[in-house]
């Protein structure tokens, strides 16, 4: 087991996490793409920065297990932020401009395609609302007559008059 390292290693080390840094600045693109497609309210940029730290805390700790056998030096975790930075400050400038007129060119055709079937859902509403308005009225109608043959009224059911004349009927001794 070697304590101690040689320049060699320790470069090529440090290049490796120059390297995996680049990559974890193409990943904060990747999770910046999405927060812009998704919202840009406060509480989800929060969500989504958390989340990025985290998947790059265990992808820094695979990446030192891997690469130097779990040792933590200060010069991979300087190679990681340099090659961040130099993503960020190079290509990460021009992925941003290629994110956002990617993101616009697609909500413009995403809102196209959905006033489109929003239009149709508009007209198909409108005849449905009619539709359900004349049945709105002939239920109304309904519920009244049902309202009115429900009561009690002794006057309206026509067995009740005949019973009432049988049994006066009866009472004389008639029958």
């Amino acid at each position: 087991m070697d304590y101690i390292q040689g320049l060699a290693v320790q470069t090529e080390i440090f290049l490796y996490s120059l390297g995996f840094g680049f990559m974890l600045g193409i990943l904060y693109d990747v999770f910046r793409t999405i927060r812009l497609i998704i919202s840009k309210a406060k509480y989800f940029v929060f969500f989504m920065d958390l989340l990025y730290f985290s998947v790059c805390a265990f992808l820094t700790f695979c990446f030192i297990m891997v690469v130097d056998s779990g040792k933590v030096r200060l010069y991979v975790a300087l190679g990681e932020i340099l090659g961040w930075l130099i993503y960020y400050f190079s290509f990460g400038a021009i992925a941003l401009k290629v994110s956002n007129n990617v993101i616009s060119f697609f909500r413009r055709i995403f809102s196209a395609f959905f006033s489109k079937i929003c239009r149709i859902f508009r007209r198909v509403w409108c005849k449905f609302e009619k539709i359900a308005f004349f049945g709105k009225k002939n239920i109304r109608k309904f519920k009244k007559k049902a309202k009115f043959n429900l009561q009690k009224h002794n006057g309206i059911v026509y067995n009740l008059n005949s019973y009432i004349k049988n049994k006066d009927f009866r009472k004389k001794g008639n029958g």
